[in-house]
């Protein structure tokens, strides 16, 4: 047979086997270790992820065929963008202002969190075993190996896709622009209540979303309004839409704006605080964690906020301790020394109280009382456990208030009470139990101070 005739060859058995081999190095390198941290999540119906999922595949494909040095400095670099993103999304916070607080992790004690602990592992083996297996080679020259690693990729894409569908919609909810604006003080006109004689207190709660289920709303509405208080305070209630995470929430409600704090970049006398102290009002604020965290020390000030209690201040007055992910003061310890200060006050005071521990991962133990749930409602333990665990401490917070608004010594103040955004449960079914863009509202109007000249507009 002529040699224009003949056949081309095909590869010998060792070199089909050194492009297997290769190819399933790049497939563990650049699919497998990179999102394994994330995969946990993603089962449970976490946030969606297909975009990051694509990017591994292509930036694997760019460079499997660099040296050492070259693929793990990439490889690193897509680790970075890969948790970033991921805690963007989770908490509906842009990826800048990650980045601008991430010396902050040092605040939190993620191994409280059997979530964050496998999280953190997993994340660390990926490190680990990318340092080991980037070694090997991985370089694929015929065009079906490139073609796979293609068709791997857009298939875990769309898997991802698939299942985070049903609550992409509660991610990242960034307000774009136009976005046509509403808060609770603006619905209940609060700075209309402020006339000089009356108190005004703005309680912000963590993670207090709008349960879907009717019930489940009805008994969070009757938490707020207990009977004790059913003499002095007459009780309204709403929702408002929501973007972003709770320093969001605090623009929204604060300064009657969707943004977020970074904006604050010198005094601003158009929010509440600021309205409130010209108009002779004391301003106080108080929260269970530091004062750095978000920057509050910085710019509570400049939106007219001039007395703040944080940890260290409240742990001074004898406040407790709740251990959990984010370790600061127990809340109802707060809703007591909140008490204790307006009781003594001389003058109109505006307070202003940020809760914490409802901030998620609700973990079960004995500082949260929430390592036994089922003793707060059986059946919810037992449907939604997480959703029992954050009841069980919204619960805990509202009646240490209500205990605090019923003494004698309380005097006449007219609350408002409002979650900040939806709770970021990376649980699918917990996280379908709320509205994915709305939180409630609670207004508290003070009988006592009930007259016509101080209805709500």
């Amino acid at each position: 047979m002529s040699d224009a005739l003949a056949l081309p060859l095909r590869p010998s058995a060792p070199a089909q086997t050194r492009d297997l081999r290769a190819f399933l190095t790049w497939l563990g390198c650049w699919l497998v270790l990179p999102n394994l941290p994330f995969l946990p999540v993603t089962l449970m119906g976490g946030p969606p992820r297909w975009r990051e999922i694509a990017v591994c595949g292509i930036v694997g494909l760019a460079v499997h065929r660099w040296a050492y040095p070259l693929r793990l400095a990439a490889y690193l670099a897509l680790m970075t963008y890969l948790t970033v993103t991921f805690i963007a999304h989770m908490f509906n916070m842009g990826t800048a202002m990650i980045l601008s607080v991430i010396g902050l992790v040092f605040d939190m004690d993620l191994m409280a969190s059997p979530e964050y602990a496998v999280g953190t592992a997993l994340l660390l083996g990926s490190l680990g075993g990318a340092a080991v297996l980037l070694r090997r080679n991985s370089k694929f020259v015929r065009w079906k190996w490139a073609a796979a690693a293609a068709a791997l990729t857009v298939a875990w894409a769309a898997a991802d896709l698939a299942v985070s569908r049903d609550t992409m919609g509660s991610y990242t909810r960034i307000a774009p622009e136009g976005a046509p604006f509403t808060s609770a003080t603006s619905q209940t006109h609060l700075a209309s209540l402020a006339d000089g004689k009356a108190n005004l207190m703005v309680v912000l709660v963590e993670a207090m979303g709008e349960p879907r289920d009717l019930a489940l709303r009805q008994r969070q509405l009757a938490m707020w309004n207990r009977p004790e208080l059913a003499g002095r305070f007459a009780m309204t209630h709403g929702e408002t839409s929501y973007f972003g995470s709770t320093t969001s929430g605090e623009m929204r409600e604060l300064c009657e704006r969707w943004g977020n704090y970074p904006d604050i970049g010198g005094p601003d006398p158009t929010c509440l605080p600021a309205i409130l102290k010209a108009r002779g009002y004391r301003t106080s604020s108080y929260h269970g964690f530091t004062s750095d965290f978000f920057d509050r020390d910085r710019w509570y000030p400049l939106i007219g906020i001039d007395h703040s209690q944080f940890e260290p201040e409240l742990k001074a007055r004898g406040a407790r301790t709740c251990r959990t992910v984010f370790s600061g003061v127990c809340d109802p310890d707060i809703a007591s020394l909140i008490g204790d200060d307006l009781a003594k006050a001389k003058g109109p005071q505006f307070t202003y109280w940020v809760t914490l521990n409802s901030h998620l991962p609700v973990v079960a133990n004995a500082d949260l009382h929430t390592d036994h749930c089922e003793r707060y409602d059986p059946a919810l333990d037992k449907q939604l456990p997480l959703v029992c665990r954050l009841f069980t401490i919204w619960d805990q917070t509202a009646a240490a208030l209500a205990k605090t608004l019923a003494r004698p010594d309380f005097p006449p103040t007219d609350i408002l009470i409002v979650g900040d955004h939806m709770p970021p449960f990376s649980q699918q079914q917990s996280r379908l139990a709320f509205e994915p863009d709305r939180v409630p509202w609670i207004l508290l109007r003070d009988k006592r101070l009930q007259a016509p000249s101080r209805t709500a507009r």
